[in-house]
């Protein structure tokens, strides 16, 4: 699986996640208070990891959802 570019622009190390943090929370005037801030950290972390996973499948141009779902 390659990664498509627009992946790279999640935070990759511990450093780069903190200021991800510190911008997104100034941007959207959020203080958040020290003894959250590790639980903020680690379900930022887990919710990155799932985007790349996402972000790594290659979809054509024309893929679509089937119109009826059957199991």
């Amino acid at each position: 699986m390659k990664e498509k570019k627009h992946a790279a622009a999640l935070p990759a190390d511990p450093m780069a996640l903190e200021a991800f943090i510190d911008t997104g929370a100034a941007m959207c005037g959020l203080s958040i208070d020290p003894a959250y801030r590790e639980g903020v950290k680690v379900h930022l972390n887990a919710v990155t990891n799932a985007a790349r996973l996402v972000l790594a499948v290659d979809l054509e141009d024309d893929a679509e959802p089937a119109p009826v779902f059957r199991p």
